[in-house]
């Protein structure tokens, strides 16, 4: 699964990964740094609107379109083994890929007693590691108001899998535009999964201040002894 990811860099270095990002994004601000992205933050997201793509924010915990009150769960990762059987992610997968800019993701692996975090990341130097982008899938719910998305997650590869049994799935800069493009089909849609960079992944682990979410800083990404 993905529950907490970072955000650092600019836009024109997104754009050096995210060939599908128009040139213009190099003058605009931001992203603004987060090292500690949790479930309802608000961050820009890569969307298509109409004909063109488009960088606008986004709440992480997709409500599909259909939900008609505030009472239906927000869901942050749909699988992608099952993302077009399910009726709560189907429409979204269909009609509402996206992408999610990140440069790095967390995760916990439980030693002895304690539950120590990994920061996972593409070769790079820190704190601008390689920027990528997860596979991610948006809504957007008149009635609530509310512009959501999701990370689709597989089974883990094998550079990660020592950590947890599920990895986001991170996709390989030539397919992004076929991700974005609404004339994909289901089939090619699931099929572009498989276009995953997850083998690339390194990782270290990190300061157990992480679980907190009220912690944001750069210190969060310092590797650390294991304990």
């Amino acid at each position: 699964m993905c529950g907490r990811f970072i955000t650092t860099g600019t836009w024109e270095e997104y754009r050096k990964y995210l060939s599908i990002l128009p040139p213009e994004v190099d003058g605009r601000n931001g992203p603004q740094p987060n090292y500690n992205v949790a479930p309802t933050s608000e961050l820009d997201i890569v969307v298509r609107r109409e004909d063109e793509i488009a960088i606008e924010p986004f709440t992480w915990g997709l409500i599909p379109h259909w939900a008609k009150d505030s009472k239906t769960r927000a869901m942050i990762n749909a699988r992608g083994e099952t993302i077009t059987d399910k009726p709560f992610f189907r429409s979204a997968f269909e009609h509402g890929r996206c992408l999610v800019p990140a440069t790095g993701y967390f995760e916990w692996k439980t030693m002895g007693k304690e539950k120590q975090p990994y920061l996972i990341h593409l070769p790079g130097n820190a704190p601008v590691f390689e920027p990528f982008a997860f596979a991610g899938v948006m809504s957007r719910n008149k009635k609530l108001d509310a512009a959501t998305f999701a990370i689709v997650t597989l089974a883990a590869g094998p550079s990660v899998s020592g950590l947890h049994a599920r990895m986001p799935v991170v996709l390989k800069n030539d397919v992004l535009e076929a991700w974005m493009d609404p004339n994909t089909d289901k089939a090619g849609a699931l099929e572009l999964l498989q276009h995953n960079r997850g083998a690339d992944f390194v990782y270290h682990p990190v300061t157990r201040a992480v679980g907190n979410v009220n912690n944001k800083g750069p210190e969060l990404i310092d590797a650390v002894d294991a304990a």
